[in-house]
């Protein structure tokens, strides 16, 4: 996994740019059902279908859930400042979780 797709296109320079509209992942261990998969993009790969989007802070919260963290949770900073581990509202995809 990356922080980026790649663009489904080729470009002018034979390669492939960034692409932070849609990008693949694979999660396994941790008790996650396996042979899954969960959203989809377009036939062109250019957009995500709207019947099921998975965010960024579902996925991150996926992962906690499969860690045994709690993904609602906040640590604080050495001054005292909460910091959430994954953005407030985020859930865990339920496809996936065991």
């Amino acid at each position: 996994m990356g922080e980026f797709g790649r663009t489904p296109r080729i470009n002018p320079q034979q390669g492939r740019d960034h692409f932070p509209n849609a990008w693949t992942t694979v999660l396994a261990g941790g008790g996650l059902r396996g042979g899954r998969v969960v959203g989809a993009t377009s036939p062109d790969g250019m957009t995500v279908q709207a019947d099921r989007p998975t965010t960024v802070p579902d996925f991150l919260a996926t992962i906690c859930r499969a860690l045994g963290m709690d993904p609602t949770r906040q640590n604080m900073s050495n001054v005292g400042r909460p910091i959430r581990i994954v953005e407030n509202g985020a859930r865990p995809i339920a496809e996936i979780i065991a």
